[in-house]
């Protein structure tokens, strides 16, 4: 999710109405960073120290959400997660990380954390997030995130030539090569040449995994 989305996020929740939601800090947490989250509205954001102190705070403010800060390790996530998840079965996980740690956030949404943010991001777009994710019952992750995430499933784009892309359009739309070719007006070998170049550039065994892929990256 890219910061102009959080950025609306945080406008629309001033502007449609969004449940309230009980917020419970963990790990270290910076006491301007607590305070611009206790500012936001709709929201009760409460700091809690240690494990031994989790139970009765998520008691006693009803606690939705988990918000754990960048420096906890994933022991200490889990713990606080599992302890309040058995005071509070309903409870949501929250996490901050560091933006080179895609695997991390790919691990953790997996395991079922509904908002995973970079560390950098802005308290009150965190807190846009997590209410966003609160409202609507959806997963919030930022872009920094989910795009490494995607190029590392798909591969990188690669780069193509005007003629590549002319040859892949006609490509897309199942003509062979012969049609290919009296399409641009060039020789079959032309395109066969092509064709072996889109290969190599998608890792594709066929014409087939060259469409597929391409689509999956948004180019064609």
């Amino acid at each position: 999710m890219s910061r102009s989305s959080l950025e609306q996020f945080t406008h629309t929740s001033t502007e449609t109405e969004q449940e309230y939601c009980s917020i419970i800090l963990v790990g270290a947490w910076s006491a301007v960073s607590i305070s611009k989250i206790e500012e936001c509205s709709g929201v009760d954001a409460h700091r809690c120290l240690d494990r031994d102190d989790l139970i009765s705070v998520v008691h006693s403010r009803q606690a939705d959400w988990i918000l754990a800060g960048a420096e906890l390790d994933d022991g200490d996530i889990q713990c606080f997660f599992a302890g309040a998840n058995a005071v509070r079965e309903s409870v949501r996980l929250a996490i901050l990380g560091h933006r080179q740690d895609w695997r991390r956030c790919d691990r953790w949404m997996r395991r079922g954390c509904r908002v995973y943010l970079d560390e950098s991001v802005e308290p009150r777009h965190t807190v846009a997030a997590i209410r966003a994710a609160h409202t609507l019952g959806v997963n919030v992750v930022d872009r920094v995130f989910s795009e490494t995430v995607r190029e590392r499933a798909t591969g990188p784009t690669p780069h193509l030539t005007r003629r590549e892309r002319d040859v892949l359009d006609l490509l897309r739309r199942g003509l062979r090569n012969r049609e290919i070719a009296g399409a641009l007006f060039v020789s079959e070998n032309t395109i066969e040449y092509h064709m072996r170049h889109l290969l190599s550039k998608f890792s594709a065994r066929n014409r087939l995994e060259v469409v597929e892929r391409a689509t999956s990256l948004g180019l064609a």
